[in-house]
């Protein structure tokens, strides 16, 4: 079966119509997204500062790209391409009000998060959960392990009924399961015929690096796949991760583990026959190579980065001001 692999497309049409090309280019039998599908609306720093960022304009923009884009043009995809299936994962930045939405208008999709699809005599499973942040979508949130804390944000929201719920003094996290304990609750038929689809990449896997250099991927992720050594992982979330470590795979003992990354230069996807993942592996910018950029891009975009979290942690740690709204 050939996959076809993307995420973190963040509700960028010309990369859905990218995709869409690269199905047909690569004769997929299955598209699968890895989370992080729709838009996200970024208040202007001001409102952020002063408490008056309106959040439901966020989930608002997410329905409205699935309304009047993302439905209708994989319906039309899909219509088109009767023998292709579409599985898919949410990620962090996806509200569960939105993926609801995602799920009504696309009905022949097959959503993974903690669910295990079967195709061909492969067993398809999939977690969208990711580590604490200060970021404000909650939904697809967890702690680590069981031990881990959450991290204290200044907004922390979930979606609930028909809007967004502020979520006070931790209860997205301290109130649901862990990471590691969600995870311990999937079990696998079949390791070495089993495709998993995280959004989160395994911790110092190299497909966690950030930025600055350090790991931030899950170790409940990394224990998984180190305990039950599936055929292949699939990950996303750490969109820098392939040009920092130089490699958009890993081999984690017998699994080869993925992250496409995200970046200047058009769709970050790979593709396999499940025959033989590793020796099949191509990626839609770096072919069967490794990730290449020049120092000075890599100097200036780690110095923007690094500058634009600095800035953003700092909003999103600022203490509570009376009036603050969501």
């Amino acid at each position: 079966m050939n996959v076809l692999f993307a995420c973190d497309l963040h509700g960028k049409s010309e990369l859905y119509e990218a995709l869409f090309r690269t199905a047909d280019e690569t004769g997929a039998d299955c598209i699968i997204l890895g989370g992080d599908l729709l838009p996200t609306w970024i208040p202007h720093p001001v409102s952020l500062i002063t408490g008056t960022a309106d959040f439901e304009r966020d989930l608002g923009e997410q329905r409205l790209y699935l309304e009047t884009y993302l439905g209708p043009a994989f319906n039309a995809f899909l219509a088109s391409h009767p023998t292709i299936r579409l599985l898919y994962i949410p990620g962090n930045h996806d509200w569960d009000l939105s993926m609801d939405l995602f799920s009504a208008m696309l009905p022949e999709a097959l959503c993974l998060h903690q669910q295990e699809v079967l195709l061909d005599g492969l067993s398809f499973v999939g977690y969208g959960c990711v580590t604490d942040s200060t970021f404000w979508v909650k939904d697809c949130v967890r702690r680590d392990m069981r031990g881990s804390s959450h991290v204290p944000s200044r907004y922390a929201f979930v979606s609930s009924g028909s809007g967004l719920v502020r979520s006070l003094d931790g209860a997205y996290a301290l109130e649901r399961p862990s990471m590691e304990e969600e995870l311990a609750g999937m079990s696998l038929r079949d390791p070495r015929k089993t495709i998993c689809v995280f959004h989160s990449p395994p911790y110092d896997s190299g497909l966690d690096r950030l930025f600055d250099g350090s790991p931030i991927g899950s170790q409940a992720v990394r224990r998984f796949i180190d305990d039950n050594q599936p055929l292949i992982s699939l990950h996303g979330h750490i969109h820098e991760a392939p040009y920092l470590s130089g490699s958009f795979h890993r081999a984690l003992n017998h699994t080869v583990s993925v992250n496409p990354g995200h970046g200047r230069g058009g769709l970050h996807a790979v593709f396999f026959d499940t025959a033989d993942p590793e020796g099949t592996l191509e990626h839609t910018i770096f072919g069967r190579g490794h990730p290449k950029r020049s120092r000075m891009s890599s100097v200036l975009d780690r110095s923007t980065r690094r500058l634009r979290a600095a800035f953003m942690e700092k909003v999103l740690t600022l203490d509570q001001i009376p009036g603050d709204r969501g």
